[in-house]
């Protein structure tokens, strides 16, 4: 966890990771001491910004102690801030456009819901055989509510997710509880297929509908597109590469398919070149991947902003974390605009897709009203 910033990085367009990556490791060269860390996300489309901060302080919880180091000296202090700009500079979060009129909900339902129609023709039709539609709602914050308290209930509420919060000190913030991890590399390298979905609330037979998940030709259908983009992304430069077993995630109100991958890459790759392989996967943008990408910038109703872009940390050696920004808010001021999205494939039903956006969308919400 980082405290502070003394220094920020962006960048947008179709070199963005290879900027970001340029630009922060010339920065954490200038650590004296530690092991320095920038944290931060990009937007989902290639076009929009991504922002990493270096923190001027950061917490590190290990097994034996929680220890608080300072990552800079003066020097590097004053160096960093020069190259970066003041303070009052640093850009605001992809939250920082204007949200959508309070209560909207990607257009509307019905404008939503004529979305996947219009999607499933185009699948019939061959263009593409998935597609992920997302969309949000914008609500308004409890008085006194800020995004750290959002992020304290989110962390009682999803101990087994990417909890993050990226705050940039000037009333916005993107935050959330990700059930999947896009790629992590700490010696080996970690992914994971999060896709196919069923609602399982308090009361439901969990073990009943998680079999009939596994056995959903529809779900594993879409599973097995995001498993097949992700071996294909590792392979041609890994060594090995480990395909777990097909386990069911429990969240609440919600199950999902879940496949983990390890791979040994050669030689060692950096984590944002990992990153910039594998974003977007298929459980955020359809398959085939340019198609998809070009039918979603057609037919969703709103950008997406940071909403399933890579979130996460990077050190000084090219290791770190990214989760994929699902199941997240973005703040501005007192404004919060929730998102979810859905996957679209043959048999698909938009009523059901519609009620599955509704639920991924409940626990943020109610981590937003939560007393």
């Amino acid at each position: 966890m980082g405290i502070g910033a003394i220094g920020a990085v962006t960048a947008s367009g179709p070199s963005r990771f290879e900027e970001v990556r340029t630009r922060i490791q010339a920065l954490l060269d200038r650590c004296s001491f530690g092991e320095p860390f920038a944290f931060g996300g990009f937007a989902f489309a290639s076009g929009r910004d991504s922002l990493f901060y270096l923190p001027e302080l950061t917490f590190c919880r290990t097994s034996e102690r929680d220890t608080v180091e300072t990552r800079w000296t003066v020097t590097d202090a004053e160096r960093a801030a020069r190259e970066a700009g003041p303070r009052s500079a640093m850009p605001g979060l992809a939250c920082d456009e204007a949200p959508a009129p309070e209560g909207a909900t990607g257009g509307n339902r019905e404008t939503w819901l004529d979305a996947v129609r219009l999607t499933l023709d185009r699948i019939r039709e061959g263009a593409f055989s998935k597609a992920v539609l997302a969309r949000s709602v914008t609500v308004s914050l409890p008085r006194g509510r800020s995004s750290l308290d959002i992020f304290m209930s989110l962390r009682e509420s999803y101990p087994n997710c990417f909890r993050f919060l990226i705050d940039d000190g000037r009333g916005n913030a993107f935050l959330g509880a990700s059930p999947e991890r896009l790629v992590s590399h700490r010696g080996t390298i970690a992914t994971e297929a999060v896709a196919g979905t069923m609602r399982c609330g308090p009361g439901d037979d969990e073990k009943e509908i998680a079999r009939r998940l596994l056995e959903s030709r529809k779900d594993r259908a879409e599973h097995d597109a995001v498993l097949r983009h992700l071996r294909e992304a590792l392979e041609p430069f890994c060594s090995k590469v480990e395909v777990g077993e097909t386990e069911v995630m429990r969240l609440p109100h919600l199950l999902h398919l879940r496949t983990r991958i390890r791979a040994w890459d050669k030689p060692p790759a950096h984590v944002l070149d990992l990153a910039s392989r594998l974003h977007p996967t298929p459980a955020v943008a359809g398959w085939p991947r340019a198609q998809a990408l070009d039918w979603i910038a057609r037919v969703e109703a709103e950008d997406r902003g940071w909403y399933a872009g890579p979130v996460g940390w990077l050190d000084v050696e090219g290791d770190g974390d990214f989760a994929v920004g699902i199941r997240s808010v973005a703040i501005r001021g007192d404004k919060a605009r929730v998102f979810a999205g859905a996957g679209i494939v043959e048999g698909s039903d938009p009523e059901q897709e519609w009620n599955e956006t509704e639920l991924k969308m409940t626990g943020i919400l109610d981590a937003i009203a939560h007393d």
